[in-house]
């Protein structure tokens, strides 16, 4: 975790550390700071605020990721601008969150960006992405496995964690998934978040 803001640094480190499937190796001000604490702990995810004095989140991104190609980095930002979003996506970021989103929009950033998924805060997808001209699809046509499936997957969660938490074969996961995204006609990730945002899936599971 990297921010200039000591509160912001420890609160957030604290709720990441909470969680039963993750853990904090580091806590880092700045670009310096991190590249040696990175360098030191080898974490599977960095979470970078853009706004960082001296070398700014972005070019850390990129320095980062010339180091090491395969950390994920996800950009935690007070900024919704799409011009902010553009240049993490082009220095190799995986995930954006904005800073006034929930807990609950970074931990799903984190678990999507490990599933091998790109991540974008709904609040700026929702303006970033033109929205379908057809009717989208009725939850209430999805039967309760497939529901089940696609609120997990909505959550961050890959279809290998979402077959060991339902108890169901990874190829019957994949089934139910597409079956579900087929009848919401729902085409990526970042358009299941924004459907299971707007009926409130997500916070089902807070």
């Amino acid at each position: 975790m990297v921010d200039d803001h000591p509160i912001v640094l420890s609160g957030i480190g604290a709720m990441i550390d909470g969680q039963v499937d993750m853990t904090i190796v580091g806590l880092a001000a700045n670009a310096d700071e991190a590249l040696e604490t990175i360098g030191k702990a080898l974490p599977d995810v960095a979470v970078i605020d853009i706004s960082l004095p001296g070398v700014n989140g972005v070019m850390l991104i990129e320095r980062l990721l010339e180091r090491y190609p395969s950390l994920k980095c996800i950009a935690l930002t007070a900024h919704e601008d799409p011009g902010c979003l553009r240049q993490v996506l082009a220095a190799g970021g995986r995930g954006f969150v904005v800073k006034r989103s929930t807990t609950t929009d970074l931990l799903q950033a984190i678990r999507c960006v490990l599933a091998g998924d790109n991540y974008v805060d709904p609040a700026l997808a929702a303006r970033i992405l033109s929205p379908r001209s057809s009717v989208q699809g009725d939850a209430g046509n999805l039967s309760e496995r497939e529901r089940s499936v696609i609120q997990l997957v909505a959550f961050g969660y890959s279809n290998k964690e979402i077959s060991s938490r339902l108890n169901l074969s990874i190829k019957t996961i994949e089934t139910y998934r597409t079956r579900a995204t087929d009848k919401l006609e729902l085409h990526s990730r970042a358009a299941i978040v924004r459907f299971a945002q707007s009926v409130g899936w997500l916070a089902e599971l807070q």
